[in-house]
């Protein structure tokens, strides 16, 4: 009886102190990571995949070499391997967030696909083949202006360098944004973090490109 009687007591006190909730701060944050975790895992898929040269059959410009106006249409970086790698890697990502989303209500919440979405699979596919469509706009511009892949030109090195990391997160940030049960603050949040992510994958490539050279 004793038992029971603290058993209930200790009932009541949880009810009446309930855990806080999470801050809409926090709760956006966590949103915004949940939303580019598939990008980020992509990306750093994308650097293992080019660091230890896998695939390189697909490491072939999408422009096939193609020139316009005396400029390449892309570039050399622009690749088959990363356009299929990219939407591959998200693909199976989403489907595993997803996956556990379904075994936790905390997590379902975060940003539940839209009701007319397709299955997660497709949609981490669409988001990351959006990533990379959106970066082709870009390098079509700068190879009509003659800058090289990779560089910018000198005389607007920063606006440039702003330009290639947000264009493809703004892209897949839209994309987001019409999958997804979120807000457009949520999307922008998401294409906020995203860019970060995008600038520190850069500078891993680039200190990977320099080890590479140093000790061929």
């Amino acid at each position: 009886m004793g038992s029971h009687s603290h058993l209930r007591r200790v009932l009541l006190c949880a009810a009446a102190n309930p855990e806080p909730a999470a801050t809409p701060v926090t709760a956006g944050a966590a949103r915004a990571l949940w939303l580019t975790a598939p990008i980020l895992i992509a990306g750093i898929v994308h650097v293992a995949v080019i660091t230890l040269d896998l695939a390189p059959a697909l490491a072939r410009p999408i422009d096939g070499g193609r020139r316009w106006r005396g400029q390449p249409l892309l570039g050399r970086n622009k690749t088959w391997r990363g356009f299929l790698v990219m939407p591959a890697a998200t693909a199976f990502t989403v489907a595993g967030q997803q996956a556990v989303a379904q075994r936790s209500r905390r997590l379902a919440r975060l940003a539940p696909l839209a009701a007319a979405a397709p299955p997660a699979w497709m949609v981490g596919a669409i988001c990351g083949a959006t990533y990379v469509l959106a970066e082709l706009p870009n390098s079509f511009i700068k190879r009509r202006l003659g800058i090289a892949p990779g560089t910018s030109a000198p005389q607007a090195r920063l606006a440039q360098y702003v330009v290639d990391q947000i264009d493809s997160v703004i892209g897949c940030a839209v994309a987001t944004r019409m999958l997804y049960r979120i807000e457009n603050r949520d999307a922008a949040a998401s294409a906020l973090v995203g860019a970060v992510c995008h600038v520190a994958v850069e500078r891993a490539m680039r200190l990977l490109r320099r080890r590479s050279l140093a000790h061929p």
